[in-house]
C-alpha cells in the first residue's frame, strides 16, 4: 500500500477493523515510551543517574502510559477488529463517533509525552491531591497537560463504551449466549467504561480547574478535601483494573480452546462470571485502595467483603481455564505458551493479593513494594494475554507466518522477565520496602532490586525479539495454505462469524478480507479533524487562564468552526427538502419495527408504511443510546454533586464547617422563577415528541420551538444572575468552587439541549428525524431533572 493510499485510510476510514488496528499500533507507541520511563526508574534507583524530577517524571509517566495508553488502547483494537467479525455485524453502532473516539484519543497521547518539557509531573500516575494542585511543587503546566490528555481519554472511553454497547445489544447476528467470550468480556468491559470514566474525568476537571483558576477543590484550608480526590479516582481506579483485564480474559477464552483442541470447559459459567466481576467491581470495593485514609470501620467492612466477595467470579474463571486443559491436547506453540503464563501470573497475582482486604494487613503493606510487585503480577498477566493475541491473529492480519522458534524464545524471556520483576518487588515489599523511593534504603533489599533489574532485561530481550520477527515475517514470512490458520473449524468453533474469503484480513481490507476499502466519498476528514481539534477546547480554556486570551480564544472558536462545517456538510447540505409528511398515520399504531443502525430517514426513499414501521425500529435504538448516555451523564453529575456533599459533610470533611463561612444571599425570586420555566419546557418537550409520534410535524416543530425559547430563557436568567447577582468568586471557597462548577456544568447541558432542539427542528424540514426526536426529548427531561438536583442541593443551601 502506498504511504499516500495509507494516510488516506487512516484520515477517512471509519471501519472498526482499520480504527482497531490504529488503536493497536498506539499502543505499541505507548508500550515503547513507557518502557523507556521504566527503565529511566530501574537506573535511577539502581545507579541514582537521574534527578528527583526527573526520576518522579518517568514514575509518573510509566504507569499513566502503561494503563491508559496501553493495554486500553490494545484492548479497545483488538475490540474494534473482532467484535464485528465475531457477532456477524459490519461495523460498529456508529461508525463516525468510532472514528471520532480514536482520533480525540490520539492527541492525548502526546499531550502527556511532551508534558515533562513544560513543567515536572511529580504526582504518580495516581495523580494524588493536594501533590497534583500544587503549582509550588509542580510548576508550570506540564501537570495540567497530562489532566488534559487524561480528560479526552476519559471522554474517548465513554463514546467507545456506549459503541459497544449499541453494536453489541441491536447489531449481533447471534443469540447472547453463542457469542464468544471476548465479546461477553468487552461487552462487562463497555459498562464499566460508562459507569467509571465519568467520575474520573470529573476529578480531573477539578484538579484542572484548581491549578489553572485556583477554584479549591482540594485545599483544606478553603473547606476542600484531599481525600475527595481519592475516592473519585479509586471509584474510577478499582473498575479501571477489570476494564483492563476483562478483554485479557477474553482473549484467553477465545485461544485457549483452540490450543488445547477441544471447547471451553463452563462457557456459561464464564460468561456470567464476567459480567458478575463488572456488577462486583461497581460496588464498594475502591474503598479498599483507602484503608489508610478512611478511618470508618463501617466502610472498611463493605470495602473488605466486596473485595473477597470479587475473588469468587475470578475463581471460577482459573477452575474452567485449568479444566478445559483436561483431555486435550495441547500444542507446544507460543500461543499456548503465553496463554499458560496469564493463567499462573493471574493466580499468583490473586495470591498476592489476598493480603490486602485484610484491613490490619493492609495498614503494614499498603506503603511497601507488595503492593507494587501484586499490581505487576496482573498487568504483566494482562499484557502476556495482549501479545497471545497478536500472536494468534498474526496469521489473519498479515496472511504470514511467523519464525514460531523465534517467537516463542522471545515469549518464554518475556515470561521469565515478568516473574522476575514482580517477585522481586513482592520480596521487597514483604521485607518491608517502602514504594516510590528513589534509592534502596537498605542492603537487604539489594539482592531483590538486582533480581528486578535482571527480569527488566530479560524481558526487554524477549520483546525485541517477538516483535523484531513479527515485523520481518510480516514481510518475508512463509504464506499461510487456506483461510482458517489454526484448524479452529476441526473442533466446531470458528474464530469469526464473517467468515474470511481471502487473506490477510489487514488495513484497508473489507471485514472478510476480499477486497480493498475505499474512502473517498468524503471531501474532507471531518472525524479526524474533529477529534484532534478537540484538545484546542482545554488548551484554549488553560490559555485563557494563563491570561493568553489571543491564544486560546481562536483555538476555540477554530474547533466550534469545524464541528459546525462538518455538521453542515454530513446533515444539511445536498438534502431535498421534505414532502409528503402531512398524511402520515401515528407511528404509534403501526407495529414491529425492522431497521437497526439509523438515526433519520428521508421521506422520499421508501413507502409510508415501510417508512413509519422502520422509524420505530430508530426509534427504539435512539431511546437505547440515549440511556446508555444518560447513564454515563449521572455518574459525571453524581461525582461533582457528591463530591460537594462529602467535603460539605461534618463527618467526612470537619473542616468545611469549621473554618469556611457560611454565606449570606438575598436573590431567591430569580432562582425559583427560572426553575419553574425549565421545568414547565418538559411540558411542551413531550407533547412535541407526541406529536411527531401521530405524525404531525407542524406541531412538532411548533412545541419543539416553545421548548427551546424556554430553555433559552432560563439559560439568560443564569447568566443575569451570574454577572448581577452573585457576588461570590469561586475561589473563595470549596461550596464557591463547587457552586460554579456544577450550575455551570449543567448550564452547559441545557446549551447542548439547545443546540440537539435547534438541530433536529432544522433537520426535520429535511428527513423525519426518528432518532433525533427522541435524542432531544430525552436529553431534555434528563437536564430538567438534575436541575431539580442542583436546585436542592445548592441553592437551597443559600436560604439565611
Amino acid at each position: 500500500m502506498s504511504i499516500r493510499r495509507l494516510l488516506r485510510v487512516a484520515f477517512y476510514t471509519t471501519s472498526a477493523s482499520d480504527i482497531g488496528q490504529m488503536y493497536i499500533l498506539l499502543g505499541i507507541v505507548s508500550l515503547i515510551i513507557g518502557a523507556v520511563n521504566a527503565f529511566l526508574i530501574r537506573d535511577e534507583i539502581t545507579y541514582q543517574n537521574l534527578s528527583a524530577t526527573d526520576y518522579y517524571n518517568a514514575v509518573t509517566l510509566h504507569g499513566i502510559f502503561m494503563i491508559f495508553f496501553m493495554v486500553m488502547p490494545i484492548s479497545v483494537g483488538f475490540a474494534n477488529y473482532l467484535i464485528p467479525r465475531m457477532i456477524g455485524a459490519h461495523d460498529l453502532y456508529w461508525p463516525k463517533i468510532n472514528a471520532l473516539s480514536f482520533w480525540i484519543l490520539a492527541p492525548a497521547v502526546l499531550l502527556a509525552g511532551i508534558s515533562p518539557w513544560f513543567g515536572p509531573v511529580n504526582t504518580g500516575w495516581y495523580m494524588y491531591a493536594p501533590l497534583s494542585v500544587d503549582k509550588a511543587v509542580n510548576y508550570g503546566i506540564g501537570v495540567n497537560l497530562v489532566e488534559i490528555g487524561l480528560i479526552l481519554s476519559g471522554v474517548s472511553s465513554t463514546l467507545t463504551g456506549i459503541n459497544f454497547l449499541m453494536t453489541i445489544t441491536k447489531l449481533k447476528k447471534v443469540p447472547y449466549f453463542k457469542m464468544s467470550l471476548f465479546t461477553w468480556s468487552f461487552f462487562a468491559t463497555s459498562i464499566l467504561l460508562v459507569i467509571a470514566m465519568p467520575p474520573l474525568t470529573a476529578g480531573l476537571v477539578m484538579a484542572f480547574l484548581e491549578r489553572s483558576w485556583s477554584l479549591p477543590f482540594f485545599l483544606a484550608s478553603a473547606g476542600g478535601s484531599a481525600v475527595l480526590w481519592q475516592n473519585l479516582f479509586w471509584f474510577f481506579g478499582h473498575p479501571e483494573v477489570y476494564i483492563l483485564i476483562l478483554p485479557a480474559m477474553g482473549l484467553i477464552g477465545e485461544i485457549l480452546p483452540r490450543m488445547v483442541g477441544r471447547q471451553i470447559y463452563g462457557y456459561k459459567a464464564l460468561a456470567l462470571s464476567t459480567m458478575a466481576i463488572a456488577f462486583l467491581s461497581a460496588l464498594g470495593v475502591w474503598m479498599h485502595h483507602m484503608f489508610t485514609a478512611i478511618d470508618n470501620s463501617v466502610a472498611q467492612m463493605v470495602a473488605s467483603a466486596t473485595t473477597m466477595a470479587i475473588a469468587v467470579p475470578s475463581g471460577v474463571k482459573v477452575f474452567n481455564w485449568t479444566a478445559t486443559l483436561y483431555g486435550g491436547e495441547i500444542k507446544s506453540r507460543t500461543p499456548t505458551i503465553l496463554v499458560l503464563s496469564f493463567v499462573a501470573l493471574f493466580l499468583v497475582g490473586g495470591i498476592t493479593g489476598v493480603f490486602f482486604p485484610l484491613v490490619p494487613i493492609d495498614y503494614a503493606f499498603n506503603g511497601t513494594y507488595l503492593v507494587v510487585g501484586h499490581f505487576h503480577y496482573m498487568v504483566f498477566a494482562i499484557l502476556v494475554a495482549l501479545l497471545a493475541g497478536l500472536v494468534y491473529y498474526f496469521p489473519y492480519y498479515t496472511g504470514k507466518w511467523y519464525n514460531e522458534s523465534v517467537v516463542k524464545s522471545g515469549a518464554i524471556m518475556i515470561v521469565a522477565g515478568t516473574f522476575m520483576i514482580a517477585t522481586g518487588m513482592t520480596i521487597s515489599g514483604v521485607l518491608g520496602m517502602p514504594r516510590r523511593y528513589a534509592e534502596v534504603p537498605s542492603t537487604i533489599y539489594i539482592p531483590f532490586q538486582n533480581m528486578i533489574d535482571i527480569g527488566g532485561v530479560l524481558m526487554g530481550i524477549g520483546l525485541l525479539a517477538l516483535f523484531g520477527d513479527l515485523i520481518y515475517s510480516w514481510i518475508r514470512g512463509r504464506q499461510v495454505l487456506g483461510l482458517d490458520p489454526w484448524n479452529s473449524q476441526l473442533i466446531g468453533i470458528s474464530d469469526f462469524n464473517i467468515t474470511p474469503r481471502k487473506l490477510p484480513l489487514s488495513f484497508g481490507k473489507s471485514l472478510d478480507g476480499e477486497h480493498e476499502e475505499e474512502y473517498n466519498g468524503l471531501k474532507f476528514p471531518y472525524y479526524s479533524a474533529a477529534g484532534l481539534s478537540l484538545c484546542f477546547v482545554p488548551i484554549g480554556f488553560l490559555a485563557i487562564f494563563l491570561g493568553m486570551i489571543s491564544v486560546g480564544l481562536p483555538m476555540i472558536l477554530a474547533f466550534m468552526a469545524i464541528l459546525a462545517y462538518w455538521g453542515y456538510d454530513q446533515w444539511f447540505k445536498g438534502l431535498p427538502n421534505l414532502s409528503g409528511l402531512s398524511g402520515l398515520r401515528g407511528i404509534k399504531a403501526l407495529g414491529r419495527f425492522s431497521l437497526q443502525g439509523m438515526n433519520e430517514v428521508t421521506s422520499s426513499a421508501e413507502p409510508e408504511g415501510n417508512l413509519i414501521t422502520n422509524g420505530r425500529g430508530i426509534m427504539r435504538d435512539a431511546r437505547t443510546a440515549v440511556l446508555w448516555f444518560i447513564l454515563a451523564e449521572i455518574f459525571l453529575f453524581g461525582s461533582f454533586i457528591g463530591g460537594y456533599l462529602f467535603v460539605a459533610n461534618p463527618v467526612t470533611n470537619p473542616i468545611m464547617y469549621n473554618a469556611v463561612p457560611s454565606l449570606s444571599v438575598d436573590y431567591f425570586p430569580l432562582p425559583i422563577i427560572m426553575t419553574v420555566i425549565l421545568l414547565s419546557s418538559s411540558i411542551p418537550a413531550h407533547l412535541a415528541y407526541e406529536e411527531f409520534k401521530r405524525g404531525k410535524m407542524k406541531m412538532f416543530r411548533l412545541l419543539g420551538g416553545v421548548t427551546a425559547l424556554m430553555g433559552f430563557t432560563f439559560l439568560m436568567g443564569q447568566l443575569y444572575e451570574f454577572t448581577h447577582i452573585i457576588h461570590f468568586p469561586p475561589q473563595q471557597d470549596a461550596f464557591t468552587a463547587f457552586f460554579y462548577t456544577t450550575v455551570g456544568l449543567h448550564g452547559f447541558h441545557v446549551i447542548m439541549g439547545l443546540t440537539i432542539w435547534a438541530f433536529i427542528l432544522l433537520r426535520s424540514r429535511k428527513v423525519i428525524p426518528f432518532g433525533g426526536s427522541v435524542a432531544a426529548t430525552y436529553y431534555w427531561h434528563f437536564v430538567d431533572a438534575v436541575w431539580v438536583v442542583v436546585f436542592s442541593v445548592f441553592y437551597l443551601h443559600l436560604i439565611v
